[in-house]
């Protein structure tokens, strides 16, 4: 399944330079985009590895420095012991960013569903961000493991921005 996956990926991003403009992002361009996540973090348990998909909506504001603001969702498989959900809201500037967010680490084989809250800073050249992500947890669900407790680590995102809109210049 993942092997099909990283071939398609693969594709799409040989075909980037056909579908993401030069002077990729341009104020007032609107992108949605796709792709693939896997994280590296500590935990109060150990170490966990991250692997999934996030996709994203990001509008850049007619102003300049170029800044922007979306919305993104992601799923990580963590350590192929259980899922992760993540929700919220990003902002940008030039190459820097940062998300805030809600992020619901499903109930597995070592520890109850818990939802912290999520934060991360990151650095973004078009299709690949870097990223620090911090997890704080505010809530676990009651049972006999415990939750999974705050999470910090690195996050790398390999993503195709496709243009949903395009600004056009008055010469058309």
């Amino acid at each position: 399944m993942w092997v099909g996956a990283l071939c398609a990926s693969a594709e799409a991003l040989a075909l980037s330079p056909w579908l993401i403009p030069a002077s990729f992002p341009q104020p007032g361009d609107i992108y949605l985009s796709g792709g693939f996540l896997f994280s590296g973090t500590v935990r109060p348990g150990g170490a966990a590895m991250g692997l999934g998909a996030e996709l994203s909506l990001h509008a850049f504001f007619k102003a300049e420095p170029i800044a922007g603001v979306g919305i993104f969702g992601q799923w990580q498989s963590i350590n192929g012991e259980h899922h992760r959900l993540c929700a919220g809201v990003q902002a940008t500037t030039l190459i820097l960013g940062a998300e805030l967010g809600v992020a619901h680490d499903r109930a597995g084989a070592k520890g109850a569903a818990t939802t912290s809250l999520h934060l991360q800073p990151f650095l973004s050249l078009g299709l690949l961000s870097v990223g620090v992500r911090i997890g704080i947890p505010v809530a676990t669900a009651p049972g006999d493991k415990p939750g999974y407790g705050s999470d910090i680590g690195l996050v790398l995102s390999l993503k195709l921005p496709v243009p949903l809109r395009k600004t056009f210049d008055d010469e058309g």
